[in-house]
């Protein structure tokens, strides 16, 4: 991990709990292409200078982008807590959602696991977590947990929850939280103190403070707040914006991690561009670098098929990230631009129908095979009495130049790439060969698979009837 100490990861959660995987995939390919753990294209909704067209694709490069169960997203959160406890470094983290949606799992997981799990590596004990709850409203803080004892016993009763191990904090979190969360109309404040002893007996008192941020595409001042972040001027204030300005002061060296959690469920689509475009500023504007922690091991291919890597323009600390959309394009530019697309897509979509007949034919060869070689040729006889052998000999010619026109086909393809490339509309085209590029490993991946699956079903039948 690198030294950075504010970034910005965004995080897919399945809203829906037990959505299959094949439909996350398809409400994600309409909108979105995560290319690796730390970038993404995301479709734009309308050209540029009015020109309509759903082919702009932006790029996005966070600290990580990924499912919430991910293990480089997972990382992210508990390197905030490894710096805390390792180095006594205070923390932040700003959970940001397009919804009013809370995420117990998270909290969990970050407060009782993870922590456990740190803490058992370093010569520390925990001697007690103290926990504050607020309802942070746009001019007021409620005390949650003062206002639950108002009516109980006396009016001395603590404004903090006391705790001395992460069993308690697990209780807290899925009773008496579970239940106060209801009753708020802000956002969430929860501020989290660990105290800490270490050989010597010196106390460490270390805190993290949480926000959960609701409903940030239907509000300004999270959005004006991360757009005025690094110019330093007064944003439009609200209590919210005041509390969380000091944990991106260089100075006090806060570990702050924006985690920008978008739900993935039927209406994510009309959530989705506004939020990503949130996250996206917020990611540039407080300053976090692209493709330096983690090293993104690329796609394996039988056939090469990998998404041709590019090399991301480093920027500055005062540059922004490269954008692949196009500026100032007049409309000969645009038809131009409409020719070359619809150059790509055809070919795009000559390769994939190749490509599948292709890995149709390889399963077929290879099922003869194996039925050849165990000698169980009834389930291959057809109607005038053939068997594997006359089977393979029959088709092989027919196979062969199914596999050749896939391979014509795709040199063609990658011809076309080279053209692009060379085109004075390059900076734009290139990153719609990207996602098409991104595509076809994915097709063939699921190709792969589903060949695989069906060869092992098949061969096992054989095997039952042959013994």
């Amino acid at each position: 991990m690198s030294g950075r100490i504010h970034r910005v990861v965004v995080s897919l959660t399945d809203a829906m709990h037990k959505v299959p995987s094949s439909i996350r995939e398809s409400l994600l390919d309409c909108e979105i292409n995560i290319l690796d753990k730390t970038t993404m294209l995301m479709r734009l909704k309308s050209g540029i200078d009015g020109f309509r067209s759903p082919r702009y694709y932006q790029q996005m490069q966070f600290d990580a982008v990924g499912y919430e169960d991910d293990r480089h997203v997972r990382c992210q959160l508990n390197e905030m807590l490894v710096q805390m406890f390792r180095h006594h470094r205070h923390a932040c983290l700003l959970r940001l959602t397009p919804r009013r949606a809370h995420n117990v799992k998270l909290m969990t997981r970050l407060l009782v696991s993870d922590v456990d799990k740190i803490l058992e590596k370093l010569p520390y004990h925990l001697e007690a977590i103290n926990v504050e709850f607020h309802d942070l409203r746009k001019f007021d803080m409620i005390n949650m947990l003062a206002l639950t004892h108002r009516s109980h016993r006396s009016r001395d009763q603590p404004s903090r929850r006391e705790m001395q191990t992460t069993r308690e904090m697990f209780q807290w979190l899925h009773r008496e939280y579970s239940a106060l969360r209801g009753r708020g109309t802000g956002d969430d404040f929860i501020n989290v103190e660990f105290v800490l002893t270490d050989g010597f007996q010196k106390q460490h008192r270390l805190n993290l403070a949480i926000f959960n941020i609701f409903d940030c595409n239907e509000r300004s001042d999270i959005g004006s707040f991360f757009k005025e972040l690094p110019t330093g001027r007064q944003c439009k204030s609200t209590l919210l914006t005041d509390c969380i300005k000091e944990s991106f002061d260089s100075k006090r060296g806060i570990f702050t991690l924006v985690l920008c959690e978008m739900p993935l469920d039927k209406e994510c689509a009309r959530e989705m561009h506004k939020f990503l475009q949130l996250a996206d500023m917020a990611c540039m504007n407080i300053g976090t670098s692209s493709k330096s922690d983690l090293q993104v091991k690329p796609l394996d291919s039988t056939l090469s098929l990998e998404c041709q890597s590019r090399s991301s323009s480093t920027r500055s600390s005062e540059n922004k990230f490269q954008r692949c959309c196009p500026l100032n394009l007049s409309a000969d530019d645009h038809s131009k631009l409409a020719s070359w697309y619809q150059r790509i897509d055809d070919k795009f979509a000559e390769v994939k129908v190749c490509m599948e007949r292709h890995y149709n034919v390889q399963y077929r060869q290879k099922f003869l095979k194996i039925c050849k070689e165990l000698k169980n040729l009834r389930s291959l006889q057809d109607k005038s009495g053939g068997d594997a052998s006359r089977s393979m000999l029959k088709n092989g010619i027919k196979d062969e130049a199914i596999t050749a026109k896939y391979m014509e086909v795709l040199n063609q393809f990658r011809q076309l790439e080279k053209e692009v490339q060379k085109s004075t509309l390059a900076s734009t085209l290139s990153t719609y060969i990207i996602t098409k590029n991104y595509a076809l490993v994915k097709a063939e991946k699921n190709l792969q698979e589903r060949e695989m699956a069906n060869l092992q079903e098949h061969r096992s039948r054989i095997k039952i009837g042959f013994w």
